[in-house]
């Protein structure tokens, strides 16, 4: 994982509690409204409610990715920063519906037409806009893409390592300057998307057949700690916050870079048609990984803190060069053997997840800095 942000990890944000009108916080309703025993009642009895939400949604996404304009860095002066919040808070929101098992909550709404339609309303403006901005840095078609499974492969790997986001200014800050306070502050953004790829990876196999498979289930059983349950990853990022002693953000503390990366993960892999671009975005997080996940051992180890309480970095240092490999071998070359046509959506995902990661990097890096300002 490097899985730091590449890692989508659900299970660390808590729902925010407490009753609130659709102006107030679409998201805080839209889980309110979900746990209803009997929605279709709900929405008939309140009239107009159905039509409002779905109108919210449909503003705040255009708000925060209005048609006009494509997101370059998240710097850019024009992004209405509270909007694209509360859409991803929301979006998040309905996501999570898929992510889960009915233990507190019963999950009974998940498929309901009006779920599946405020769903569409918040992604549609974001996945416009991702797109376009992958199609702006790159020539991206599937008369340009390499069309030799190998050569692909290849290219797959070129584009990763020459993205803005492979040598970002984060990793050295990380490793040389930041303080305890400010790596903390970092571990806790980090519980956003941490933890719950092992979920993306099992999403991400249905359907597929043969190697593609037999090296997901592999990077599956690794993120198991090879039926360890001491050694298992998610266990692991879960011991790092508990020996620091550190506290997981609500959802509603979050800002708009961390949740997208959240969200591109589950939006990649939970919807069948974006399979390919699944393959892409979880291959992102593989050859990514192991640099970042270095540095963050050298700036934790710096700091004073103990080599037993960022095992779960050392680990991925070291483990995803290996799922890297065998990724771009038996994932990305198989299947574009199998289906030519993956390539583009394979693509897609390498750089939408690539984007995001460099708008929740470009963000903590500023954010950090302004601490000991």
């Amino acid at each position: 994982m490097l899985k730091s942000i590449e890692l989508p990890a659900i299970g660390l944000l808590r729902n925010g509690a407490g009753q609130t009108t659709p102006e107030e916080d679409l998201a805080a309703t839209l889980k309110n409204l979900l746990e209803e025993k009997d929605l279709d009642r709900v929405l008939e009895d309140e009239i107009g409610l159905e039509e409002h939400l779905i109108q919210s949604a449909r503003s705040i996404a255009r708000r925060a990715y209005p048609a006009d304009r494509t997101t370059d860095r998240q710097s850019a002066t024009w992004i209405d920063h509270q909007s694209r919040a509360e859409m991803h808070r929301a979006l998040l929101a309905l996501y999570q519906q898929h992510v889960r098992i009915p233990a507190d909550s019963s999950l009974a709404n998940q498929f309901h037409p009006f779920t599946c339609r405020l769903m569409r309303e918040l992604e549609l403006p974001w996945e416009r806009d991702m797109l376009r901005r992958v199609h702006a840095s790159r020539d991206l078609s599937l008369d340009s893409l390499p069309s030799d499974p190998a050569t692909f492969s290849a290219w797959f790997r070129s584009t990763a390592f020459s993205h803005p986001l492979y040598e970002h200014d984060l990793y050295s800050f990380v490793a040389c300057d930041a303080t305890r306070e400010q790596l903390e502050w970092f571990f806790r953004m980090e519980c956003a998307g941490e933890a719950a790829f092992d979920d993306m990876v099992a999403l991400a196999q249905v359907g597929t057949r043969g190697e593609v498979k037999m090296e997901m289930a592999s990077n599956y059983w690794d993120e198991m700690g090879k039926g360890k349950p001491q050694a298992v990853h998610t266990h692991l990022f879960h011991r790092l916050i508990e020996s620091l002693d550190l506290k997981s953000p609500d959802a509603s503390e979050l800002p708009w870079q961390t949740l997208a990366g959240v969200n591109v993960m589950l939006w990649s892999c939970i919807s069948r048609r974006n399979a390919f671009r699944a393959q892409g975005t979880l291959g992102a997080v593989e050859l990514l990984a192991p640099q970042r996940c270095t540095r963050v051992v050298h700036g934790a180890l710096r700091v004073g803190m103990k080599k037993k309480e960022v095992v779960y970095y050392g680990a991925h240092a070291i483990i995803d060069i290996g799922h890297a490999e065998g990724w771009l071998d038996h994932v990305i070359q198989p299947q574009v053997a199998a289906v030519p046509d993956s390539r583009l959506g394979i693509a897609e995902g390498l750089l939408a997840r690539a984007d995001a990661s460099l708008d929740y990097f470009d963000y903590c890096l500023a954010t950090a800095r302004a601490m000991s300002a």
